[in-house]
């Protein structure tokens, strides 16, 4: 067995758990934790110094569409529909080789700021998904879906909807084999798929079992145009349709109405809270402590970065608490640990029901390191109120996923980080000069 130690470190196994002056270590072969307890005695070469370290799950973006890195800052600060119109015609210029391009320099800032797996919406292929695997990343992928006969992204894929739906089954058997890559079916929205559409895709998944991420009671304006059309909020809509019996991922739900707590709350059900986008696009506040008490499985997502600006999971933590507490006018009414496990067992429930987000002995060696010794840690007292208040991903020194380190003293392995950069500025422009041109 190839085992490597880490210690002596602070470990956070879990939200609201700590242990002081501990070893970690996992096996390489298995991708699993080995050992969790006090230091064991002097490390071996290959093993890494823990000291002024802390060590975590890693974190898990349960919403985001990745390779819209080339819209960060594009159309900030005008009304929701101008945005909404803007960033659209941006995707309609996407070409395949920006999608990737977009891609890569989202797996990078991810990876170094220490989130471990996404669950995502966009355009995918074989050609996407390999690139995530390469660079040892988790992912749950939903080709995006706009209607039977839309197609989503012209000029990068020329595919419609009804042969999308096809193709994540057939992208779901090509990458069976690696235990990184999940797919579900990519219902984009009800004000834009039919209901036949989303009751054939709650029959596919009834009957292949691959999963299926939406998008559901975004805004009010959404919750009321469902109400006048169907006479129904969007969660109950799709739950009369049979897509809430299975495994269905909701992204947002700012917006829920009579009846939908319980219906987001059924076995399968998983929803991702994304406060700062929701913030950012005045979507609205999602009511997170009823979720919580109605045992509303939550994750917590970034969304893209057209509405974010960053993909640093830390930053939804921090202000996935203190909005609640804001609006509710009561420090009390959510702690940073809640947060912090909606962004690790929580958003591992998501992505792969198999994970479980924290660290224990024969769980997978998901792990992030992070430096304490900087000034915003210090005094360390509290490492759990480090985590959710003062820790950025810039503090992220190391992580490894089922094993492998993939990124090692803040340098992330397989991604070339000034070739990425360098690659979106070039396209990002390509793209602004056409619109302008429009």
């Amino acid at each position: 067995m190839s085992e490597i130690r880490i210690a002596p470190l602070t470990v956070v196994p879990s939200a609201g758990q700590v242990m002081r002056n501990a070893e970690l270590a996992f096996c390489t072969a298995s991708g699993r934790i080995t050992y969790l307890g006090p230091p064991r005695g002097p490390l071996g070469p290959n093993d890494v110094d823990g000291d002024g370290r802390l060590a975590m799950p890693g974190l898990i973006n349960a919403h985001t569409h990745s390779a819209m890195t080339l819209l960060r800052g594009h159309s900030d600060d005008v009304p929701l529909h101008t945005w909404l119109t803007h960033v659209r015609a941006f995707e309609l210029r996407l070409t395949a080789a920006d999608v990737l391009a977009g891609l890569r320099l989202a797996l990078a800032e991810m990876l170094r700021s220490g989130t471990v797996g996404f669950v995502d919406m966009f355009q995918w292929d074989s050609t996407l998904l390999g690139a995530v695997s390469e660079a040892g990343m988790r992912v749950s992928a939903a080709p995006a879906v706009f209607g039977y006969d839309a197609v989503a992204f012209p000029m990068a894929d020329a595919t419609p909807g009804a042969a999308m739906l096809d193709r994540t089954a057939a992208l779901a058997a090509e990458f069976a084999g690696d235990p990184l890559v999940g797919l579900a079916y990519g219902l984009h929205a009800p004000y834009t798929c039919p209901p036949d559409m989303i009751a054939d895709v709650a029959r596919r998944s009834a009957v292949d079992g691959i999963g299926v991420h939406i998008h559901l009671s975004e805004t009010q304006f959404e919750v009321q145009e469902s109400l006048r059309r169907f006479g129904s909020s969007p969660i109950r809509q799709v739950a009369d349709l049979g897509l809430l019996d299975g495994r269905v991922h909701v992204a947002h739900a700012v917006h829920p109405r009579e009846g939908d707590i319980e219906l987001l709350a059924r076995p399968g059900v998983t929803v991702a809270h994304n406060p700062v986008s929701n913030l950012k696009l005045g979507a609205g506040i999602a009511p997170v402590p009823a979720y919580i008490a109605g045992g509303v499985q939550l994750g917590l997502g970034t969304d893209s970065v057209a509405s974010n600006n960053t993909l640093d999971m830390f930053e939804e933590i921090k202000n996935g608490a203190l909005v609640q507490r804001g609006y509710a006018a009561d420090p009390a009414v959510i702690a940073g640990s809640d947060l912090f496990r909606m962004a690790t067992a929580g958003g591992a429930a998501a992505i792969d029901p198999t994970l479980s987000g924290v660290l224990a002995v024969g769980e997978a060696a998901d792990i992030v390191l992070l430096d304490v010794t900087g000034t915003t840690a210090t005094p360390f007292g509290d490492p759990g109120s480090f985590l959710a208040y003062a820790a950025h991903g810039t503090d992220v020194t190391d992580v490894f996923i089922a094993g492998r380190g993939v990124v090692r003293n803040r340098v992330v392995l397989a991604i070339d980080e000034a070739a990425a950069r360098a690659e979106v500025t070039e396209r990002a422009a390509r793209i602004v000069s056409e619109l302008v041109e429009a």
